[in-house]
């Protein structure tokens, strides 16, 4: 098949509005809000039982209100904290005349963000409970099905390491 399909288009689309976030927001931002995502999920899970018992003894919730609230309050302050650390790294770096540096490293980096989310995406449509026409489109888009294979293969690596981490764990 010659040409581009719709598919393929769309796919394109996406990834330049991915390398548009990321030219605008910046390495720096971009990087901070995906660490303000991680660290305040793990923050989180980790400690929200705690702050939940200082929650209620203070303020007197039932346990089971105080836990959601302490979950979202942590997660909600890491956040704000990793958004504020970028904006004030965003701001050094314009000062020290690196802000090129910082929107250029923004693209790589939402164009990486933008490939994952389609490989991973198409790699689910090809081997999930999909219809066979949203397979079809898939397989008769050349960028589409690069896409899939590399998602394909990253989900592959993910079992592997999985099994092999079962495995020595059995041993």
């Amino acid at each position: 098949m010659s040409g581009l399909s719709l598919l393929d288009i769309l796919l394109w689309g996406i990834l330049a509005a991915f390398a548009a976030k990321g030219f605008m927001k910046g390495l720096v931002r971009e990087v901070c809000a995906l660490l303000g995502v991680v660290a305040g999920a793990w923050a989180a899970f980790t400690y929200y039982g705690y702050v939940a018992t200082a929650l209620s003894g203070f303020i007197r919730l039932p346990k089971l209100i105080a836990a959601p609230i302490s979950f979202i309050l942590i997660y909600t302050v890491l956040g704000l904290l990793f958004f504020f650390i970028g904006h004030l790294l965003t701001t050094i770096f314009k000062i020290m005349l690196l802000g090129w540096l910082n929107r250029f490293g923004g693209i790589l980096i939402g164009l990486l963000q933008g490939a994952f989310i389609i490989c991973i995406t198409l790699a689910i449509l090809m081997n999930g409970p999909s219809p066979a026409k949203i397979k079809g489109f898939i397989q008769s888009s050349a960028t589409a099905r690069s896409f899939c294979k590399a998602g394909i293969d990253m989900i592959d690596g993910w079992r592997g390491a999985k099994q092999a981490q079962n495995r020595a764990g059995r041993s």
